[in-house]
């Protein structure tokens, strides 16, 4: 590959690659520095505009104890910095400069105008003020350390850094950059490990999807479950669920579905927390001398949905005890997991074991770092994906900035 240096051959602090919520973040929290930001697309922000359907949910309230378990088995490890860097922090850094947030019944954090070009506007500022150059449309294809410089090739152009972040993001939304392409750069580079991608945060495709009519009902706190081959749980969540046109969605499914195998069976109790037993002694209570058809009565003694009890009742019999054990555990085969394009994030990415969470940057690469979504690290949807790319992008670059 044909290599021509800057004009004026400048030596960078820091080159950060992607301008998305991580690369940003650290930008934005840096010290002053001689930086530079690469973006592959011919805007930044692209996907953080998209988050929370365009309102942004940056963060979570509460204790950031919480937020721990909401990583799945990788939160142990990224326990450190969440703690150091938590969402009170963010949610301050926001409101000083001038992004006013507010919580959600839900815990979900926002700004108050709704509208997440103020965040990304803001961040944008920072990142120029605290010296960072952006060059959009700058693809990069390539990473080596060269004479204890970091170079960093796009196109016939080669940038010189002391040290580097990647901050690519994962698979999901291919349209708006993320479309995992640099992980073979850091394969075919650096020998990186890469652990298996899969979408995440996905709605999920059942065999003989039987509410099609029904798409947009949705109901509150069901509990939803995963089951392998063998008959043992793989993932359970109780939150809202939605009815699409063609598949199951709402935080209830998209928040277990990277656990979700073709073959394998997903539960629905609609009236968690009751069970079989409960449910049962209930119907024969409200169906004890009532007059109406039964999917008006079970509407009426829990709440639910009439065309959805209707087309319940159609499917599965009037027998109590059969629609006492489907309000309590509706059994459906998965077909499919929804591809990265309507995935909110990525389960996989470059393997944590050859990460010092400490800093985020490589044990075997001095220099280089690694934040947010290109790591294997995703979290259920609220605000907690967002949240980790702030706590990572923030301890990364005050690592950098210690150092120089």
């Amino acid at each position: 590959m044909e290599k021509i240096n800057n004009a004026d051959n400048k030596i960078y602090d820091v080159i950060i690659i992607g301008a998305g919520a991580s690369g940003l973040f650290a930008a934005a929290k840096s010290s002053p520095l001689n930086g530079l930001i690469l973006e592959k697309t011919s805007r930044p922000g692209t996907k953080l505009l998209m988050s929370g359907s365009g309102q942004c949910n940056i963060t979570h309230a509460g204790s950031i104890k919480d937020f721990v378990s909401c990583y799945g088995d990788k939160g142990k490890t990224i326990r450190s910095c969440l703690y150091k860097h938590n969402n009170l922090e963010l949610m301050d850094f926001l409101s000083s400069n001038g992004v006013e947030v507010f919580t959600r019944e839900d815990g979900k954090v926002f700004p108050v105008s709704l509208d997440a070009h103020d965040v990304l506007y803001m961040l944008l500022r920072r990142a120029k003020k605290n010296g960072f150059e952006l060059k959009c449309e700058s693809e990069v294809t390539g990473v080596e350390l060269a004479e204890g410089l970091w170079q960093i090739s796009c196109d016939n152009t080669v940038y010189k850094a002391r040290n580097v972040i990647i901050a690519t993001g994962g698979c999901s939304y291919p349209t708006t950059g993320s479309d995992g392409s640099f992980f073979n750069v850091l394969r075919s580079c650096l020998d990186i490990e890469i652990t298996e991608l899969k979408p995440s945060l996905a709605p999920i495709q059942v065999n003989e999807y039987p509410y099609s009519e029904l798409s947009g009902i949705s109901f509150e706190k069901v509990q939803t479950s995963i089951w392998d081959k063998s008959d043992k749980k793989k993932a359970e969540t109780c939150e809202d669920l939605l009815f699409t046109h063609k598949d199951l969605s709402g935080p209830a499914v998209i928040n277990i579905s990277k656990h979700a195998v073709q073959g394998e069976k997903l539960k629905i109790n609609y009236l968690y927390p009751l069970n079989y037993e409960k449910v049962l002694d209930k119907l024969k209570q409200a169906f004890h001398g009532a007059k109406g058809s039964p999917a008006n009565i079970m509407a009426a003694e829990f709440d639910l949905p009439k065309r959805f009890c209707q087309l319940f009742a159609a499917r599965h019999g009037e027998a109590l005890k059969n629609l006492a054990r489907a309000l309590t555990g509706e059994e459906f085969i998965i077909n499919s997991v929804s591809g990265f394009n309507k995935a909110m994030a990525t389960s996989g990415g470059i393997d944590l074991k050859q990460i010092d969470t400490a800093t985020f940057g490589f044990k075997r690469h001095p220099g280089l770092y690694a934040i947010g979504e290109a790591l294997d690290v995703d979290g259920i949807t609220g605000g907690y994906n967002l949240q980790f790319a702030y706590s990572s992008a923030r301890t990364a670059i005050r690592d950098i900035c210690a150092q120089i």
